[in-house]
């Protein structure tokens, strides 16, 4: 009896959990009764999923009741309903579900589809034991969900760091309905996880309606899932891989709607959710879709002429559904929807020409050039990364521009050939690189004529160049450019597949397949910010310790800092970052002082020095109820214990040091007499 309890209340706790994913798959099992195949019906049911997760964290917001008890509500009516509609197909039987046909397979085909579900299961396993911890996790990715579900909204709120407010949401939004159901971080890196699953299944899709055989299918999929920094971001709460996702879903439902001269609604749906859900997730998606739009256009302008209004009226409707409350917040805080001063003076090109666009071009490649190191043959062979420069600086000495030109650069001299890494932040992908240039090299040297649909292979390969030529024109290049060409990598896989399989025999087409699954083990297994192996790794290491791997040197003060808050009968912290330049360690600070008491929860909220554009939210509900009783100030890290005063007096009030740990330092009010 007493095990039947214990199993009876776990099966209570982790079901809010299960209940958003338990959705995705029942969609997904619903709309492969209407595909011919199921790769398809993971695509459709993901993208109805990304429009629930939208609306069911949108319309709750606006009215400040962005609860467990709602979310809940949302997700679990949503679920009974489509057991309910699961059911009645499963009773009617009248349409069959497409099935995975394993006896196509051949026997080296299993051991290929088998290595790839190997990588997604040790991703998978990697993402929910390890707690997240990457640069941009900590300082907005997640401090912006623990605000929202603070505040019951996504509305702005103010803050030192804009990132946590202007950027699009989406993956946020996914990540705060789990974490609001979990109640903790357990699972905030599955979205980034959920999204290689579907892109390592979609990029197979794609490759078998532009014609290959089952063997370039795999080999497709081999490609993606191999890329080190697509196995890097699947373990994080990046969101890089969330729109490299819905790009694949465009790219595939664009390809459809050529095969038809009049293109179905169902299809034209999915365009608009696909385009909608990308520029939500990720500003570079709007560069990254451009071409894929404009190509739709122009294909289908002849075929649809006036009509050709009802299909862009729908994806305008979609853009404005999912986009629309971004937009209007970003516009009511910086007066722009898409971003503020600051990141347009950081990040956008400042010169327009041919030999800046080519520099650019160059720079942006030479990311993932240390093919040497990645093969571990740096003990045979010198690494090429410094001639590689040199060759690089005399390139641009020949075009007449600087290598770190300043309009074309940021940080300002910070470009730089770099080696191998094994951290989401900054690592390449040089032997992906090295396929991709074989394959273009396949497109260019051999004739197409003997593939049924050469003219899509050529239009979907333009496309896919044009969005890197397109990112390579209009942004600057930065240290950790590489993370935003994870989708060109992840777009270009089908192509591998179908050309490499076609003009390459057998042997070869497996040996390079073996080699791609070996290479990238290492990235498997060492990720720098979560190692599953080595002396310190995600498997004897306390999670509260995870949090710290990327700078262990913030351990001790954080923890500190958590347990003499938990000591006070203060609740109300407000959070002063003086040196507004520098990115704040944020995030552990909630998951540390988590109580399961909500009468003793904290409340955080940016406070004090800062004086920006958002610094107008303070004035608003429900940030003009915070008073706080309490400040925490976090400095950027310094080699010197930092000149703190004994006492600071704001807004009349006066708060006193109780403590300081650089770089934190904590301070009270004294207690009323």
């Amino acid at each position: 009896m007493e095990i039947f309890l214990i199993d009876h209340h776990l099966i209570f706790l982790i079901m809010p959990d299960l209940i958003p994913l338990g959705t995705l798959l029942l969609l997904i099992l619903i709309s492969n009764y209407y595909s011919d195949d199921w790769r398809i019906s993971v695509l459709s049911g993901s993208l109805v999923w990304g429009v629930l997760i939208t609306l069911f964290t949108e319309i709750p917001s606006l009215f400040h009741q962005l609860t467990f008890g709602v979310i809940l509500t949302l997700w679990s009516f949503t679920l009974l309903g489509l057991i309910w509609f699961y059911y009645r197909l499963l009773k009617i039987q009248k349409i069959t579900p497409s099935k995975i046909n394993f006896n196509r397979l051949k026997l080296v085909d299993l051991i290929l589809v088998s290595a790839i579900i190997l990588f997604i299961i040790v991703t998978g396993f990697i993402g929910i034991i390890a707690a997240p911890n990457n640069w941009d996790s900590m300082t907005y990715h997640l401090p912006r969900v623990m605000h929202w579900i603070q505040n019951h909204s996504v509305q702005h709120y103010p803050t030192y760091y804009s990132a946590q407010l202007v950027h699009p949401p989406f993956a946020e939004f996914a990540i705060l309905n789990l974490r609001i159901l979990s109640e903790g971080d357990r699972y905030v890196n599955l979205i980034q996880w959920l999204s290689m699953i579907g892109s390592v299944i979609g990029v197979s899709l794609i490759a078998k309606q532009l014609g290959s055989s089952i063997i370039g299918q795999i080999l497709a999929s081999i490609f993606c899932v191999t890329i080190p920094m697509g196995i890097l971001q699947s373990t994080s709460t990046q969101n890089d891989y969330a729109v490299a996702y819905w790009l694949v879903c465009l790219a595939y439902f664009t390809l459809l709607s050529l095969s038809s001269p009049k293109i179905p609604l169902t299809v034209i749906v999915a365009i608009a959710a696909s385009f909608s859900l990308a520029i939500f997730t990720k500003t570079s998606g709007y560069i990254y879709t451009l071409p894929f739009m404009l190509f739709l256009l122009w294909i289908h302008f002849n075929k649809l002429r006036w009509k050709l209004w009802l299909p862009f009226a729908i994806i305008l409707v979609f853009i404005l559904v999912i986009n629309g409350n971004h937009y209007l917040r970003n516009f009511e805080v910086y007066g722009n929807p898409l971003s503020t001063a600051e990141y347009k003076n950081h990040y956008r090109i400042e010169v327009y020409s041919l030999p800046t666009l080519i520099s650019n071009i160059i720079r942006n490649l030479s990311l993932h050039l240390d093919i040497v190191r990645y093969f571990n043959l740096d003990n045979w062979i010198t690494p090429t990364t410094g001639i590689s420069m040199k060759i690089i600086a005399l390139i641009h000495k020949l075009l007449g521009v600087d290598v770190n030109d300043i309009r074309t650069t940021y940080p300002p001299n910070s470009y730089g050939v770099l080696g191998v890494s094994f951290s989401e932040d900054v690592a390449g992908n040089p032997f992906h690189l090295l396929l991709i240039i074989l394959t273009l090299l396949s497109l260019l040297l051999w004739r197409l004529k003997s593939l049924p649909k050469k003219q899509e292979i050529l239009s979907y390969s333009l496309i896919v160049i044009s969005g890197f030529l397109l990112f390579c024109l209009m942004l600057k290049i930065q240290p950790y450019q590489s993370r935003h060409h994870l989708s060109i990598f992840v777009l270009f896989s089908p192509v591998f597949g179908l050309l490499i399989s076609q003009y390459w025999k057998s042997l070869i087409v497996i040996s390079v397949s073996v080699l791609l699954l070996v290479s990238s083990l290492q990235f498997l297994l060492f990720i720098k910010q979560r190692p599953l192996l080595g002396e310190t790794n995600i498997l004897n290491t306390e999670r509260e310790r995870i949090y710290f791997l990327n700078r262990q040197f913030l351990e001790t003060p954080y923890l500190e800092a958590a347990t003499i808050l938990k000591n006070q009968e203060c609740r109300q912290i407000g959070l002063d970052f003086p040196d507004t330049a520098s990115q704040v360690w944020e995030y552990p600070l909630w998951p540390l002082t988590k109580s399961n008491n909500p009468e003793k929860s904290f409340r955080f909220q940016h406070f004090s020095s800062m004086k920006n554009e958002s610094y107008q939210q303070s004035t608003k509900f429900p940030f003009n109820t915070f008073h706080p009783c309490g400040i925490l100030i976090i400095q950027k890290p310094q080699k010197n214990s930092p000149n703190i005063p004994n006492k600071l007096t704001i807004d009349q009030q006066t708060y006193y040091r109780h403590w300081t740990s650089n770089p934190l330092t904590l301070f009270f009010r004294k207690p009323e007499k």
